[in-house]
């Protein structure tokens, strides 16, 4: 989702400009109401003219949205600052706000502006390393190498979390993939912790790597490891794809067909079923209780899981659940609900989440749009590569290859490992979760060895 689609009249909720905006923001903030107050310390910057008054509301947004980890409204109302007031904030303030507006930036598609948000933020804040890592996003295009600094960086900042760390180790793996540094991408993507986050992308990412550095049997063993049972939930079209490259390689025509026809059981399926939710388009709410398993809207369940491990999507479900329970205390409270300021909350308070799901359902949408397009593209090169095999077997067919007696003739050997702390183990075809991610796969080649061109 662009910034400029999150530019709406957040604050124009009906409700009358006052003069006690900023006090008001910081009674309800007092009394642990974080929607309401964050509501007039927009009002307040709204109105205020440069000075004092909005770097005192900016920082009441700024803190507000930050501890309800929003990245939407917040940002976006401290878009609107101008320099003078920012940089009157406390100084523990304004890189933060530098930090969220870079991310802003960055996902709106405004590149310079990000690379000068981020470039603000000075490296004693507890905000830089966030910034660097947008930093590192913004340098990957045209400094890879710099990204790859930046990135490190990152990783060795005590002040980094956890959430942090794991997108860094991913984009750096990245950055590494696009220099070719295919042994070093293959490593970084192994330094996600298991079954995080985006332990799925790691694993099909880094069997891509391991591929182009030459190890088809520890990108099988990656690929195993995503279509184990343990990781059945996850929605990862292109693995079966890869997969049946792998096999092509080494001409393993069966192999080839399972591969494929596991893409076409499994995500052709998965399409049609999302592409009928987007024809029946339904309500925000409506879409958005489907992430949950909820309500008359079905969608399957790895794309609800895809989803949901989205970080936007979490931060606004999370903002979203936030209202609700803000909501609720306010109704709880028989003296706040029945006096002037109490409905008027409960107006503002519902109007926020009425905007709020209209905001995430419109992701929602665009997301899902992203995954039924993906998966046209795969069918593709799904059929590019059954024809190749096809092709393939046509061949063995017109030379009279007997792809069995090579098969027969060749020996597989135990696949390397460390010298020390590991043990080996055969697949018997049953799934440990200890074994997860430490398959190694040995692969046969069925392919004709190929003559040397006679010398002349």
């Amino acid at each position: 989702m662009r910034a400029s689609m999150a530019l709406f009249p957040l604050l124009a909720l009906g409700v009358a400009a006052r003069a006690d905006d900023a006090a008001t923001a910081r009674d309800l903030e007092q009394k642990r109401l974080p929607v309401s107050a964050f509501f007039f310390y927009g009002e307040a910057l709204r109105h205020a003219k440069p000075g004092p008054d909005a770097a005192q509301a900016a920082a009441g947004v700024q803190r507000i949205s930050e501890a309800l980890h929003d990245e939407v409204f917040g940002p976006n109302l401290l878009a609107r600052l101008d320099p003078a007031t920012i940089a009157s904030l406390p100084p523990d303030v304004s890189p933060r706000v530098h930090a969220a507006l870079a991310l802003l930036q960055y996902r709106a598609g405004k590149l310079e502006d990000a690379k000068r948000e981020a470039s603000a933020v000075p490296n004693d804040s507890t905000a830089f390393p966030q910034a660097q890592y947008v930093a590192g996003l913004l340098a990957q295009r045209s400094q890879p190498e710099g990204a790859v600094a930046i990135f490190e960086g990152v990783l060795s900042d005590r002040r980094s979390s956890n959430e942090l760390r794991e997108l860094s180790h991913l984009a750096l793996a990245r950055t590494l993939y696009g220099l070719r540094r295919y042994p070093e991408a293959s490593a970084e993507y192994g330094k996600l912790p298991r079954f995080s986050r985006h332990w799925d992308e790691a694993l099909f990412e880094g069997a891509y790597a391991d591929l182009m550095r030459g190890d088809p049997g520890s990108a099988l063993g990656k690929l195993q490891s995503l279509h184990s049972p343990h990781l059945s939930d996850e929605f990862a079209p292109e693995s079966e794809n890869l997969a049946a490259i792998v096999y092509h390689q080494h001409c393993l025509w069966p192999q080839v067909r399972t591969a494929l026809k596991r893409f076409d059981l499994i995500y052709l399926p998965m399409r049609d079923q999302v592409r009928a939710v987007l024809a029946r388009d339904p309500a925000p709410a409506a879409l958005l209780a489907s992430l949950d398993g909820k309500g008359d809207v079905r969608l399957p369940d790895p794309v609800r899981h895809h989803l949901r491990k989205n970080e936007r999507v979490e931060s606004m479900l999370a903002y979203a659940a936030k209202v609700d329970d803000e909501e609720r205390r306010i109704r709880g409270d028989g003296e706040l609900s029945r006096s002037e300021l109490g409905k008027e909350l409960l107006d503002i308070v519902a109007r926020h989440r009425e905007l709020t799901d209209g905001v995430t359902a419109k992701f929602v949408r665009n997301r899902l749009e992203d995954l039924a397009h993906l998966i046209d593209v795969l069918e593709g090169d799904k059929d590019v590569v059954a024809f190749e095999a096809t092709k393939g077997e046509k061949g063995f067919l017109e030379k009279d290859v007997d792809a069995k007696k090579i098969l027969s003739a060749e020996v597989l050997y135990r696949p390397e490992q460390p010298a020390t702390g590991h043990e080996y183990w055969a697949f018997d075809g049953e799934y440990w979760p200890d074994e997860i991610g430490y398959y190694q796969a040995t692969i046969k080649d069925a392919c004709p060895a190929r003559k040397e061109p006679e010398q002349p």
